[in-house]
């Protein structure tokens, strides 16, 4: 899995030309974040191996950081009297920060924290590793705050940026980052890694392993939208009321198997196109906005119509 990545980060860290800020990009749930973490996990190794030694008392503490509960590793300030602003992540590692957003975005705010631990000294390791994911969630105040930091890094920190949509980076902090594609895993990878053998969800996945190991679990989903695309009135209402019930991660998987499976159609059914393209596109608009509140029973019915249409 990612053989070509791996042969690249180790040359790069044989050579000690290991960029001070990466971007890693590509489709959701492929590996990017881990292989972020193991190459972070590297470079603060204090045995200087690529893959990490897992021995040193570094690699230790960077392994206890993927055991412990995030709620005992957020890192808060106190901006205003009575006011907690959360940060980032950090465990027992004091050289190793990891900026998320707290709900959706990553603020400006985060971002200045993260100046002042730059500001340190490695403690532990001989360099400071700064992960950032997803990337595409800091909004563009905190991704101008962030460039500042980037034009001119510390000699002894790295930032690793992880994002699943490189379009929602601007133009000035890819241009200052050396760029990683991930590439989307093949079937066999996907059988190899999670032990699926069902070929619908191998299908469905499109690719990648959190999608794979959620639909494994949550086959209800692939059965709601069947009932979107071709069942009757009634399974409709039934489907579209149960959809309206999910969480949004729910839902948003739900959307996207239902892209998937129209896609499937077209490329079934090229010469209506014209017919399913919009749709597609609809569906993608409405994953877009799905945190506006959108009212996903009537859109699904509207889906459903156009789909009687196409089929006349």
């Amino acid at each position: 899995m990612h053989d070509k990545i791996n042969t690249l980060l180790e040359r790069m860290y044989r050579l000690k030309r290991v960029p001070q800020a990466l971007l890693f990009y590509g489709k959701e749930g492929i590996g990017k974040k881990t292989k972020a973490f193991d190459l972070a996990k590297a470079l603060l190794c204090l045995k200087g191996t690529f893959p990490a030694c897992n021995t040193c008392p570094s690699c230790n503490r960077m392994n206890q950081f993927n055991q412990t509960p995030v709620e005992q590793l957020q890192v808060y300030s106190d901006k205003e009297a009575g006011k907690k602003v959360f940060l980032y992540l950090q465990g027992e590692h004091p050289d190793f920060i990891y900026l998320r957003p707290e709900k959706d975005e990553i603020k400006i705010d985060q971002v200045r924290g993260v100046r002042d631990f730059l500001n340190l000294k490695p403690a532990l390791s001989n360099k400071k590793v700064v992960l950032i994911a997803p990337a595409e969630s800091m909004n563009p105040y905190s991704q101008n705050a962030l460039l500042k930091t980037l034009e001119e890094p510390p000699q002894d920190t790295h930032f690793i940026l992880v994002a699943n949509n490189l379009d929602n980076i601007l133009s000035t902090v890819r241009s200052r980052c050396y760029l990683v594609e991930f590439r989307e895993l093949s079937r066999e990878d996907i059988k190899n890694i999670t032990g699926i053998r069902d070929e619908e969800i191998l299908e469905l996945c499109e690719g990648s392993i959190t999608k794979a190991s959620e639909l494994l679990h949550k086959t209800h989903i692939i059965k709601l939208a069947k009932l979107v695309l071709s069942g009757s009135a009634l399974e409709l209402y039934s489907a579209s009321s149960q959809v309206e019930k999910m969480d949004y991660d729910d839902q948003k998987l739900f959307l996207e198997v239902l892209g998937t499976m129209l896609h499937k159609k077209l490329l079934q059914d090229k010469e209506k196109w014209e017919f399913y393209e919009p749709i597609i596109d609809r569906i993608a608009f409405v994953l877009d906005n799905l945190k506006r509140g959108v009212k996903l029973s009537l859109f699904l019915f509207c889906v459903n119509i156009s789909l009687t249409e196409v089929k006349k």
